[in-house]
């Protein structure tokens, strides 16, 4: 039993593995190729898978193509899977408008982060469907178009092999609306555009519509030109079709010139294609068409039988438009009969199908009217908003640009102040290293001075003990001579000693007012700690006279004796 269960497990791996390998193999050979190389296989997936009731198996089938895809690492294929998914939604599942709607804008701004042309290009297409088709919103359809058509310029019928198409149908959009000149614009521009094999009939379309228009506007030698076209350019598969398409334009014109021998087997040849590819609606216009020139040319009886037959077609059809011109052949068809009543009858008919596809189309356009202006409204309020938010945010930027500009001020007035400040600071540093330096080299000058009286008193003195009366009294005389203050000297000194003792002198001036330049000196020299013999050598006088002078300072300053002088002299 034990051996059984990886047995089981190994088989059920190998049967996933082929599975995936399965599914894989049948994408294997339109991974990483370009839209236009893998348009036909892609348009095969969409057949098979999309054009089917089954929703499960459907969904089943894009989910692998989109595993493929991510294995692969293929962008592009990735964002065909997304795209495929919304068209099954709407196809198949039939979700909400407004759930489709959102899933379809996904797609789109995907294509565009992605910067992928098609893939915008096919979801706008499947977006204006929807407007188109299921909310009736003709404007939000026409602005798809608008935004389409730029991205349809960026490329060309080999990269995008829908791009004669989707131009087509924006021509057709606008043949619906009337807007002829419009509808002729954009289906002569898809003319331009090469197109693959399996397009060549949208050409064919694109030439038909432009008949179409010319006819409108009564150029109907001009709409001949485009349906011969249309024969010309017809091929094997498409040649009944497009043959019966082209000879009931053709048989139109001629009927609207009146010339009815060359309209009427046109529009027969057109009845019989009609009726053999199963289309009703071409069947009813072109018989329609017919049973008026049965009546116009005075076959009444061809007239009644044909305008049968041509009402079996509309009714087939489930179109108006032909029941407007039918029944006003069946009211003159009676008429000629004698039977008014129904004469009346159809006639009345005819004018209520007239007022109501007036009204129908008058309505849509006044829909359309509507949705442009609410749309442009919409605009306008968008454009509002815009334009306020940008004036709020010039408002903002204008802030904050006052805002970095006054920082700027701010900040260049605090720099300048900061480096006046600094430059006022590093002269007063300058000034104060400067002081002090003056100050160091005054002090060791002063001392220097007093340091020199002191060693030339010292000197007569030796030289006194040493020689005794040796000495000549000139000699002595002499050396104490070099240690006398000159008036010279003193200003010198007198410019040291305020530099070091700032001021002291003014304060001796202001305390004692009355002193004499001998009192000035020897409070000055009595600062430096001088002795009495060094201020007598300096002053050119005896020790005594010293004393004499201090005794007189005493005497002013009301000092007793016993009291110390140099302790007056520092409060100084």
């Amino acid at each position: 039993m034990k051996d059984l269960l990886p047995n089981r497990f190994i088989i059920l791996l190998s049967l996933l593995t082929l599975i995936y390998w399965q599914a894989s193999a049948q994408f294997e050979h339109i991974i990483n190729k370009t839209h236009a190389e893998r348009y036909t296989v892609i348009r095969q997936f969409i057949g098979l898978h999309l054009n089917t009731a089954d929703t499960i198996e459907s969904f089943k089938s894009i989910q692998k193509l989109r595993e493929v895809a991510i294995k692969a690492k293929d962008e592009d294929l990735i964002l065909e899977s997304d795209l495929l998914l919304m068209l099954q939604k709407s196809q198949i599942r039939k979700e909400s408008p407004r759930t489709l709607i959102h899933g379809i804008r996904e797609v789109i701004k995907k294509g565009e982060d992605a910067n992928n042309l098609q893939i915008q290009i096919r979801a706008r297409m499947l977006l204006r469907h929807l407007y188109w088709y299921q909310t009736k919103n003709y404007e939000l359809a026409f602005e798809q178009y608008l935004k389409i058509y730029p991205l349809l310029k960026k490329t060309t019928g080999k990269e995008f092999p829908e791009k004669a198409y989707t131009l087509t149908q924006i021509g057709e959009a606008y043949y619906f609306f009337a807007d002829f000149r419009n509808a002729v614009r954009f289906c002569r521009e898809a003319l331009t555009v090469e197109v693959i094999e399996d397009h060549r009939g949208v050409h064919n379309t694109a030439m038909n519509t432009i008949g179409l228009c010319f006819v409108k506007q009564g150029r109907l030698d001009s709409a001949d030109v485009y349906f011969e076209r249309i024969l010309a350019n017809v091929g094997i598969n498409d040649y009944a079709v497009w043959k019966g398409i082209a000879q009931g334009g053709l048989g139109l014109t001629n009927y609207l010139r009146g010339n009815y021998d060359k309209a009427m087997p046109l529009l027969k040849s057109n009845v019989d294609q009609a009726l053999i590819i199963g289309d009703p609606d071409q069947a009813a216009k072109s018989l329609t068409l017919m049973s008026d020139i049965y009546f116009r040319t005075n076959r009444i009886s061809m007239a009644a039988e044909t305008m049968v037959r041509a009402r079996e077609s509309v009714r087939r059809s489930g179109l108006l438009k032909p029941l407007e011109q039918l029944y006003q052949i069946f009211g003159k068809v009676y008429a000629t009969q004698g039977n008014l009543l129904l004469t009346n009858a159809y006639l009345d008919s005819a004018n209520h199908i007239k007022d109501q596809l007036a009204n129908e189309f008058n309505s849509i356009q006044m829909l359309r009217a509507t949705e442009k202006a609410q749309l442009q409204s919409h605009r306008a309020a968008l454009e509002r908003v815009a334009a306020e938010k940008q004036i709020k945010t010039l408002e903002r930027n204008i802030l904050l640009i006052l805002m970095v500009l006054l920082i700027v001020v701010l900040f260049y007035f605090y720099k300048t102040h900061y480096y006046k400040v600094r430059e006022k600071q590093r002269i007063i540093n300058d000034q104060l290293i400067k002081a002090e330096q003056e100050l160091t080299f005054s002090t060791l000058q002063l001392e220097e001075f007093r340091r020199s009286i002191s060693e030339k008193n010292l000197l007569v003195e030796e030289l006194s003990a040493r020689y005794g009366i040796n000495v000549s009294e000139e000699t002595r005389q002499e050396l104490q001579k070099s240690t006398i203050l000159t008036d010279e000297q003193w200003e010198y000194f007198r410019g040291l000693f305020e530099k070091i003792h700032s001021g002291y002198l003014h304060r001796l001036r202001e305390k004692l007012p009355g002193l004499t330049p001998a009192e000035t000196r020897f409070m000055a020299l009595a600062k430096l700690n001088l002795t009495y013999k060094e201020m007598a050598s300096t002053l050119g006088i005896s020790v005594q006279s010293v004393r004499v002078i201090r005794h007189r300072i005493r005497k002013k300053l009301n000092i007793p004796e016993e009291a110390d002088l140099n302790t007056v002299v520092e409060t100084i």
